[in-house]
């Protein structure tokens, strides 16, 4: 298995070139309307929610004691750089972007039953790649989970395949189902190699409940979120030594996708965020050994 990071490509204005979901959740923020608390106003793709009555020509990110930070936009859930908020949309979600050159994708924290990747080599261009992914996580081992078997959903997936050498390029996304579809996080970039995941690798989470006992041993438990961690060793070609600590040095606090595999089946292997420390043993003269503590976001 060789393992890839997804370092990010920043997607903002420039970048979403159209969206079929709106916009509208609630009005845009006017420096000269008068607000009563517990007004929602929209500033900078972000929602504030009015916290003191009144007019103010401050804007919302610039005045936390009268706004309070509720989130993304809809519109924007999927590209803030953050797991837990996800844009919604029902039958289908369309975005078309234009991120620069990209050679990795990660859908991560996805509902629907299928996602379609394609990229064009300009906006309006010749078709240069395209993926149909289905989101059918299921696993079928007999007759009787083929008729019976609860539907999975598979929520995260990622391609490290694309082209990245089209620095204009021209990518659409489109997520469809039934119902309503969802995508968490959409996050692309170079998709850069390290090396070789080695047996041993694990994963799990680390959970932020807060649990208390009374004087009884009667337990409280406040369900909170949690983010992912793995542990991995790598084998890496002692060639590629400097390139690889430099790599890895320019990504510190940088969230990324961390890929052990790209496996159906091994979906908690694939880790949005930052890793906490790594370590390089130049143990032989071929090979180094690449030590990685990765810890996901919230």
């Amino acid at each position: 298995m060789t393992m890839s990071i997804i370092s990010p490509n920043a997607i903002l204005d420039a970048q979403l070139a159209s969206s079929t979901v709106p916009e509208t959740d609630f009005p845009v923020w006017n420096a000269a309307t008068s607000y009563t608390v517990g007004d929602k106003v929209i500033r900078a793709h972000r929602i504030y929610q009015c916290l003191v009555a009144g007019v103010d020509a401050t804007a919302p990110e610039s005045a936390p004691t009268r706004w309070a930070d509720i989130g993304p936009t809809n519109r924007w859930a999927m590209f803030d750089n953050a797991v837990g908020t996800r844009t919604t949309a029902t039958g289908a979600l369309t975005v078309v972007l234009r991120p620069g050159a990209v050679g990795g994708l990660a859908l991560l924290e996805l509902e629907g039953r299928q996602a379609t990747v394609t990229m064009k080599d300009a906006p309006g261009g010749a078709t240069i790649y395209s993926k149909t992914v289905e989101l059918d996580g299921t696993l079928i081992d007999s007759i009787y989970d083929w008729f019976y078997a609860e539907y999975e959903q598979l929520t995260d997936f990622v391609l490290t395949d694309l082209p990245v050498h089209f620095v204009s390029n021209e990518l659409t996304v489109t997520i469809t189902g039934s119902s309503v579809v969802a995508c968490g996080v959409c996050h692309m970039g170079p998709a850069l190699q390290i090396g070789v995941v080695q047996k041993g690798a694990s994963v799990g989470i680390v959970d932020y409940s807060r649990k208390t006992v009374d004087a009884f041993g009667n337990y409280s438990i406040t369900k909170r979120a949690f983010s992912k961690r793995s542990d991995l060793q790598l084998v890496t070609d002692a060639g590629q030594f400097n390139r690889i600590f430099r790599i890895l040095a320019g990504l510190r606090s940088t969230p990324c996708i961390y890929i052990a595999t790209g496996s159906p089946g091994h979906e908690p292997l694939i880790v949005y965020g930052f890793y906490k420390d790594f370590s390089i043993d130049v143990a032989y003269s071929q090979h180094h050994l690449c030590n990685l503590s990765i810890e996901g976001l919230i």
